[in-house]
């Protein structure tokens, strides 16, 4: 063996194993979802349905690092966002003569092991979940 060969061996070497290490930490990262399409588990999509009586409904969600501003969903449309797991709180919800009502629409202890695809349902009443395992459930305003 000569000088180069040993030398092209231990960067061939080398080379597969970074490979190695990046496949199995990528395969470590995948998981499968309720409808079994790979997705990155720490992906969540939530889905908030405006189901008011015929009134625009009014949302603003921020939790300690992310404010996604005041959204405006019209009558029976929805507004969507996504985020990496972590609690996504402080979501506050309003509408004309409807005042101001508070709800925790992610908390990650509450939600992770239900869904990654939350979908809900926000009327006069409260907030409902209607996707993921055990929906639909309902839960009072925070306030």
């Amino acid at each position: 063996m000569t000088i180069a060969s040993s030398s092209l061996s231990k960067v061939v070497i080398t080379v597969s194993m970074i490979m190695l290490i990046l496949v199995s930490s990528f395969n470590l990262n995948v998981g499968m979802s309720v409808d079994r399409t790979i997705t990155l588990p720490w992906t969540v999509h939530v889905t908030m349905n405006n189901k008011l009586n015929g009134l625009r409904l009014g949302l603003h969600c921020k939790d300690k690092n992310h404010d996604l501003g005041v959204q405006i969903v019209p009558v029976g449309q929805s507004w969507t966002f996504l985020f990496h797991t972590t609690d996504f709180s402080n979501s506050l919800f309003g509408w004309l003569n409807g005042g101001i009502h508070a709800f925790d629409i992610y908390v990650d202890k509450r939600d992770a092991h239900l869904c990654q695809q939350c979908t809900w349902d926000i009327s006069e009443k409260g907030p409902c979940r209607v996707s993921g395992k055990g929906a639909p459930v309902c839960y009072p305003w925070n306030n």
